[in-house]
């Protein structure tokens, strides 16, 4: 579930938003659709406080050619559940050191295929106007080969259970933080972070379009 976000908010902006240190070089791209194995902005922590950082959505599993034995394209793992990201030793210890900030404005679920219909989601932030938000994410450098270097910052985006809006489209929906607990996702202890691990509010979650093949953020939308 959730393997499809946009972000229409420059990198300026998100830096003001988050109170976070920009890049040395700051690119106002917008990034209508974020894919599986695309690169992103996330916030991360670091010794000179909140930054913004690229990353690659999804953390690598290596695999390898059943016929071959030779090292063929990972996988990409997007969503950690929160039933296992603090058990599984795939994601123990990112949750534990490195947590960060996905910056977002909408995300999609689709439901059925051939054609599947697209439904885009949005939060309502004061004044009940839709506004950017952040999923609560996790990030490693991961190492090997891959898209043309060697070594990689990954990050995945906790899930859990859905709210009554969500429900109506899948049992899972993304960890969306709201902006008072964003420190406590990035700083806190294990167990106030684990806390945070729970649907958005009812009420705070829009459904802003829906159609066949909209794999595009629309630009407007209500609840």
């Amino acid at each position: 579930m959730c393997n499809l976000y946009s972000n229409l908010t420059t990198q300026e902006a998100m830096a003001q938003l988050f109170e976070a240190r920009p890049p040395a070089r700051p690119e106002n791209t917008r990034s209508r659709a974020v894919f599986p194995r695309h690169r992103a902005t996330i916030i991360v922590e670091s010794e000179f406080g909140r930054e913004l950082s690229d990353a690659h959505w999804g953390f690598l599993m290596p695999r390898k050619s059943k016929r071959t034995g030779q090292p063929i394209m990972p996988n990409a793992v997007t969503n950690a559940r929160d039933d296992k990201i603090r058990t599984s030793g795939f994601w123990r210890d990112s949750f534990r050191n490195r947590r960060c900030l996905v910056p977002a404005t909408a995300y999609c679920e689709p439901t059925g295929r051939r054609p599947a219909t697209y439904h885009w989601f949005g939060v309502l932030g004061p004044g009940r106007v839709i506004a950017p938000f952040a999923f609560a994410g996790i990030w490693q450098r991961c190492q090997g080969e891959y898209q043309g270097g060697n070594g990689l910052n990954c990050f995945a985006i906790a899930t859990t259970a859905p709210n009554q809006l969500a429900a109506r489209f899948h049992n899972r929906m993304p960890v969306i933080l709201r902006p008072g607990s964003y420190g406590e996702w990035l700083n806190g202890g294990e167990e106030s972070a684990a806390a945070l691990l729970r649907p958005l509010e009812d009420g705070h979650l829009a459904l802003l379009a829906q159609g066949v093949g909209m794999t595009r953020h629309p630009e407007t939308g209500s609840d």
